[in-house]
């Protein structure tokens, strides 16, 4: 998809490609818009397997969350697309240079930060999702940093009651997505967060992400051209 594509009316995007799509599909799309979390960020440091990167792309999307925050002060984020699917178009992938920038971008943001810590005494249950909050995870080897903890208003963990100690990284990042988007949906007493002019430019853009041609066929919306 074309990124110039984004800087046209999103109500225009709609209106031109909306008829172009299947009833079902666009019954998809506006569903996944409505229920979309953008209160609420996964943000992971210094991934290392491309694998475990892609999964952790799906996990996020597929339980509509619509930002990943990246920091890659050691590790550059890499992920499969074999893994991923396609699913990274559907999601805003933020990549931060250092733990530094990523904390100040989401204090400004207004986000509470969440550290998965093993062993931690709370839970994902234990955690306040009413207000915006970004839950953060660590490396494959090494887990998160001590400056991440640190940075972080409250640590956290999954509790484990039998015999294995953890988790592959993937499997608890989706464990921790899935209790995070419906512990935030909960608190809200809604399925989604975003406004109407947020969910409108991010219909327009799964419109134009689902239509082949999509920045021709708006351009020529917009000219009046006839048959569309």
């Amino acid at each position: 998809m074309s990124a110039s594509i984004l800087s046209h009316d999103p109500a225009t995007v709609c209106a031109a490609l909306s008829p172009l799509l299947l009833d079902e599909r666009r019954a998809r799309i506006d569903a996944a818009v409505a229920a979309r979390l953008g209160g609420l960020r996964v943000v992971i440091e210094n991934l290392h397997d491309p694998h475990n990167g892609a999964a952790v792309l799906r996990s996020a999307e597929g339980f509509g969350i619509q930002r990943v925050e990246v920091i890659e002060s050691f590790e550059p984020f890499r992920f499969s697309s074999t893994v991923t699917q396609g699913c990274e178009k559907w999601l805003d992938i933020v990549r931060h240079k250092t733990l530094d920038a990523a904390v100040e971008a989401l204090r400004r943001d207004g986000f509470v930060i969440y550290a998965a810590v093993p062993g931690a005494e709370a839970s994902v249950e234990d955690l306040n999702f009413s207000r915006p909050a970004a839950v953060m995870v660590g490396n494959e080897h090494d887990g998160l940093t001590g400056a991440a903890i640190d940075a972080a208003d409250r640590v956290f963990s999954i509790p484990m009651p039998g015999m294995t100690a953890s988790l592959n990284l993937s499997v608890a990042t989706a464990l921790i997505a899935e209790r995070a988007a419906a512990l935030r949906r909960r608190a809200l007493r809604a399925e989604g967060d975003l406004d109407a002019g947020e969910q409108l430019a991010l219909r327009a853009r799964f419109y134009a992400a689902s239509v082949r041609g999509a920045e021709a066929i708006v351009a020529r919306y917009r000219a009046g051209e006839p048959g569309l």
